[in-house]
């Protein structure tokens, strides 16, 4: 016997039992059959297909089938349909790329924030002077008339100076203004420049800011020096 998924002519039992296979074709199926049970089974299930078909009135089959014409308003609603699809595409796509471009302008400004931060000078003091701070009088090393007071206040990069002078009256130096400059001084014997101001006898007193990378507790002194070194008022610490 053969098996009915193997057998070549497996596809012939149909066109068999409706006669529809050539003389030929109907010789060789049936020279066939008796050795394989399962075309035999295949044209046993058939058998009854004839006369099922018989039944079938012959104006059922040879009659196109009719259908319905297609209302003149069903394409213009798909059409409408798809502009709409389309336009909320566009919109849907609009909208994204506008927070885009709102996240990579927010993200752009932070950039630039932190780049900006990153440009200010190691030097400068990471925040100002307390609103109250303590002012300490400078001794007098060379009488030129003036008298000041310097607040030093600990930084985390450094110190924070600021300096209150106090000037002969006008008739001292006739209106004359003259350069002054605070120089602090280290542990190891270095000075460093802090700040540098100009003014006149007669001028008001006037609060000096400066700043200077030392630590204070690695500064020794500080001084007005005038604008050949020479030293005018220090204070030690």
């Amino acid at each position: 016997m053969t098996d009915q998924t193997s057998c070549p002519l497996a596809h012939s039992d149909a066109a068999y039992v409706l006669g529809a296979l050539s003389p030929a074709e109907r010789l060789e199926f049936e020279r066939h059959l008796p050795t394989c049970a399962s075309c035999r089974r295949s044209v046993a299930q058939l058998a009854g297909m004839p006369g099922l078909l018989a039944r079938v009135p012959v104006e059922s089959v040879e009659e196109p089938v009719v259908t319905d014409p297609v209302p003149p308003t069903v394409l213009p609603a798909l059409v409408a349909r798809v502009r709409r699809e389309q336009r909320r595409k566009t919109v849907l796509l609009s909208l994204g790329a506008a927070a885009a471009v709102a996240a990579v302008a927010v993200g752009a400004a932070a950039f630039q924030a932190t780049r900006d931060d990153s440009r200010v000078p190691e030097s400068v003091p990471s925040s100002t002077a307390p609103s109250a701070v303590r002012f300490q009088d400078m001794k007098v090393v060379k009488d030129w008339g003036m008298t000041a007071q310097v607040s030093l206040t600990s930084e985390e990069s450094g110190t924070n100076v600021q300096v209150n002078c106090a000037y002969p009256d006008e008739s001292a130096g006739a209106g004359h203004a003259y350069h002054y400059v605070l120089v602090a001084f280290t542990r190891d014997g270095e000075s460093r420049w802090v700040t540098d101001w100009w003014a006149a006898p007669g001028d008001p007193p006037k609060l000096i800011p400066g700043f200077t990378g030392i630590q204070l507790a690695d500064m020794t002194k500080v001084e007005v020096q005038s604008d050949h070194g020479t030293p005018i008022l220090r204070l030690k610490l």
